[in-house]
């Protein structure tokens, strides 16, 4: 197992950073820079892969902001209150509203139709 130096990610995040806000090639900037050409494509991408495994871990967790495909409801049910919602596959959930007093009660009877 790889122990993480911090300084040398900070490093070479900014590196892999001004590059990108420089404008200029990989090649020319790692010349310009004085730095290894391997070295930098090595390094860019072990950053992504960490960044990568940090939004999973966030998703799984729950915390920061990784979207998420639930979205938290909060019922304030009248007597014509009605729950809707669309999937973006086009799929519409309609529930009246009066019979969800919980998650379960929610699922319970959903019917399915293609918009």
């Amino acid at each position: 197992m790889r122990v993480r130096c911090a300084e040398k990610e900070a490093y070479w995040r900014k590196v892999v950073r001004r590059q990108e806000e420089s404008g200029r090639g990989v090649r020319r900037f790692c010349r310009e820079e004085g730095i290894s050409e391997a070295s930098f494509y090595g390094w860019r991408r072990e950053l992504q892969r960490r960044d990568r495994k940090e939004e999973r871990s966030t998703a799984v967790d729950g915390g920061g902001t990784c979207p998420s495909p639930f979205v938290a409801l909060r019922l304030a049910p009248t007597s014509t209150s009605v729950i809707e919602i669309v999937h973006p596959r086009g799929y519409i959930v309609r529930k009246p509203a009066r019979n969800c007093s919980g998650p379960s009660r929610l699922r319970s009877g959903v019917k399915w139709k293609q918009s």
